[in-house]
């Protein structure tokens, strides 16, 4: 269903909108109309069309003015967990206000983000097929699916607990869902194998950097080295030991943080 949307001032001197096509800008407007009250719309390009654009025969292919608008950010697209596609209007709630706003339906759907250009975004032809083409469809043999290794930094029961949510969620374990992953993690300042555990604790379809709280981003897992580095220092220089963990800190302003005591421990042992 349509609805009505607020286009600000600042959209049409927008530098990047300025530097797509027009149909794709004409797009954008046409996206705010019919997304959710969350910014979300299905992506499916056929319907995107038939929703925006039901009477305009179009230069360019819809498929192409939304890859437009997704390589300047105005829109990313996610892989639904039921196999679907779906879109969201980057920042919507930023700039319109909704008054008496109905929660998505497609929100809970989304896994991670997908470049619009991937196959999974890719639309049948739409091409019938009668009597021998479809006798044919039938008996083409599945292609097993591919299974994706448990990467080198990730802990093989955190890789497997992981595997096991995905499969309870229906979601597919694929390389571009393992390298968005990845991204997400290096966005978190998080290793992957934190990452995953946080994913795990979660039991979500999907986990985006933005979505964590700040004492899910602090070390997750801890090495047998790691855990005897923290007693020793424990040990020797308790003021130290008694401050609270910043994740992934530089060792330059660590060691700034060592005070007095330290330099006592290292004459000491002088």
């Amino acid at each position: 269903m349509a609805r009505i949307r607020t286009i600000k001032p600042d959209f049409w001197r927008d530098e990047l909108l300025a530097g797509i096509t027009a149909e794709a800008a004409l797009l954008a407007i046409g996206l705010l109309n019919h997304c959710d009250d969350e910014g979300y719309f299905n992506a499916n390009p056929k319907l995107v069309e038939s929703d925006v654009f039901p009477l305009r025969t179009l230069t360019n292919p819809t498929p192409a003015l939304l890859l437009e608008l997704s390589r300047i950010g105005y829109i990313e697209v996610f892989s639904g967990s039921d196999g679907k596609t779906y879109g969201k209007v980057a920042n919507f709630e930023k700039h319109q206000v909704i008054n008496k706003k109905t929660p998505s339906k497609i929100k809970d759907l989304c896994d991670l983000r997908q470049d619009y250009h991937t196959p999974t975004v890719v639309l049948p032809t739409g091409k019938e097929g009668k009597g021998k083409e479809v006798e044919k469809e039938r008996k083409a043999p599945k292609v097993a699916a591919t299974v994706v290794a448990c990467p080198p930094d990730v802990q093989e029961q955190v890789w497997k607990d992981w595997l096991s949510l995905r499969k309870a969620k229906k979601s597919p374990v694929t390389e571009t869902v393992v390298d968005s992953a990845k991204q997400e993690a290096v966005k978190a300042n998080m290793s992957f194998n934190d990452f995953l555990v946080v994913w795990c604790r979660r039991g979500s379809q999907g986990l985006e950097a933005s979505w964590l709280r700040s004492d899910e981003k602090q070390n997750q897992t801890e090495t047998v080295y790691q855990r005897s580095m923290r007693l020793k220092m424990q040990e020797a220089v308790p003021t130290i030991a008694k401050q609270s963990p910043q994740p992934y800190q530089d060792a330059s302003d660590f060691f700034r943080t060592i005070d007095m005591p330290s330099q006592k421990v290292i004459e000491v042992n002088k």
